[in-house]
């Protein structure tokens, strides 16, 4: 008899430990190949952030934001000169949906978009979407601090 409480036991708990290994694997994937994509750029990141397929990160010394998303096990890439920033700005899609008799707001997309000075261009970086990811992860906190420093060190650069 406790030979069968044991064999259903691990049928219960090996699943677990083999989602959780594959879970830490994977993240761990993700972490290499973001740091050898960084190593290529020859950029000393002070300040990072990694979550699900994204990374953000800052080099202090030449005032460049770097953002990554792993898109399909290949990393795209966006390095910009903060010196050559106008604005930051959040935008953030939304959708009321109705639960249990309550109205809820969900987070659909949060990007980040980047203003230039020169140009009329603007850059979006992609934070979050709905499509892509299907839990959120602090997103809102997240885009906030990062537009807090893009406009700190687009103040510095002014200043220079």
């Amino acid at each position: 008899m406790s030979v069968i409480y044991t064999i259903t036991t691990l049928f219960c708990v090996l699943p677990c430990i083999y989602f959780i290994f594959i879970g830490k694997n994977n993240t761990t994937k993700k972490e290499k190949l973001f740091k050898n994509t960084i190593r290529n750029e020859n950029v000393s990141l002070s300040e990072t952030e990694q979550w699900h397929n994204n990374f953000i990160g800052f080099d202090d010394y030449q005032n460049i934001l770097v953002f990554m998303q792993l898109i399909n096990e290949e990393v795209s890439l966006l390095k910009i000169d903060l010196n050559q920033i106008k604005g930051c700005q959040i935008n953030k899609k939304t959708r009321d949906v109705k639960r249990e008799n309550k109205m809820h707001t969900e987070l659909q997309s949060l990007n980040l978009e980047l203003m230039f000075l020169k140009k009329d261009k603007i850059s979006t970086l992609n934070l979050y979407d709905v499509n892509s990811e299907f839990t959120q992860d602090s997103e809102i906190e997240r885009a906030e601090k990062w537009q807090k420093l893009i406009q700190q060190n687009k103040l510095k650069a002014a200043l220079k």
